[in-house]
């Protein structure tokens, strides 16, 4: 199985055609046919139903499609690493995360790494799906989800779940550092939807005490959050820095202790790059350390 013959299957699946993919690919159509023959002979199976003008992904094909583009993408990031390297250049890496991740951690930590650093994309995602993009091309994912069995991981830290009350609210005035889950059940809340990891760790804990709470809004951006209680509508619960002027509460769970998540990177220990990657790691458990002192520990 050569690469050139996925990457014809490839254009296939793209255009439809064998003579759409051949221009695609920039060879002839009798040739372009031979080699997907070719592929589908090395593995023993029919990647296509044939008949009609379109071919279709036969089951075969489905379950090999996303394994096909894995290889592809991994061959390409390998190719512009050692591209970049040979031109004594910065590697590029792409780093799934949750976009409060992006903003609070990634960006800065990009900021302050310096010029020698890699590169650094990012595909922004919530819940267990930047663990998912490891295998549509993403280097590291950082998530508040456990790893997936088998990866490498490093905690990168513990953020706190934060409580943002409007600027009038008496917690302000009476100079609170934190406030307790039952008085937080009071309130009307301003809430991420379920997928985002503070709204998961806020349930898990008013689950544990058998309480309920009122959500008077929930947003897919936690940013909007705490702009709506910076307007004055309610407490936002989120897991964002500070930002409209509104000073951060932490929220005390039943044991007294600051409800948090634990932020972990995640690679594949076969990465081209694994050594990089967890230097990486590194870098952003280092960045928070530093950044955030205040962030609850073990």
């Amino acid at each position: 199985m050569e690469l050139r013959h996925i990457r014809y299957f490839l254009a296939v699946v793209d255009t439809g055609s064998t003579a759409r993919a051949a221009q695609r690919v920039h060879t002839a159509q009798p040739s372009l046919s031979r080699q997907l023959r070719a592929l589908e002979a090395s593995l023993r199976v029919s990647l296509f139903e044939r008949g009609g003008a379109r071919l279709r992904l036969s089951a075969a094909g489905h379950r090999f499609l996303p394994v096909a583009r894995d290889l592809v993408a991994r061959a390409d990031s390998a190719a512009s690493l050692l591209r970049a390297l040979a031109d004594g250049a910065p590697p590029r890496l792409t780093i799934a995360a949750p976009s409060a991740t992006v903003a609070d951690v990634i960006a800065p930590y990009v900021a302050s790494a310096g010029p020698g650093a890699p590169l650094v994309d990012v595909v922004e995602a919530t819940g267990d799906a930047p663990y998912a993009a490891l295998s549509r091309g993403a280097d590291l994912a950082v998530s508040a989800s456990p790893p997936p069995v088998g990866a490498e991981a490093r905690t990168i830290g513990h953020p706190p779940l934060w409580v943002y009350a409007p600027p009038d609210h008496p917690w302000h005035t009476a100079r609170r550092r934190h406030v307790e889950l039952a008085e937080l059940l009071a309130e009307p809340l301003l809430l991420p939807t379920t997928e985002h990891h503070t709204r998961v760790i806020l349930d898990r804990a008013v689950e544990a005490v058998g309480g309920r709470y009122t959500v008077l809004s929930q947003t897919a951006n936690p940013l909007l959050a705490q702009a709506l209680a910076a307007a004055g509508h309610g407490v936002a619960v989120v897991s964002e820095d500070p930002r409209h002027g509104l000073p951060p509460l932490l929220v005390h769970g039943p044991d007294g202790r600051p409800l948090t998540m634990t932020l972990t990177a995640a690679w594949e220990p076969t990465h081209y790059t694994a050594d990089l990657l967890a230097s990486v790691a590194e870098g952003l458990a280092a960045y928070c350390a530093d950044a955030y002192p205040y962030w609850p520990g073990d």
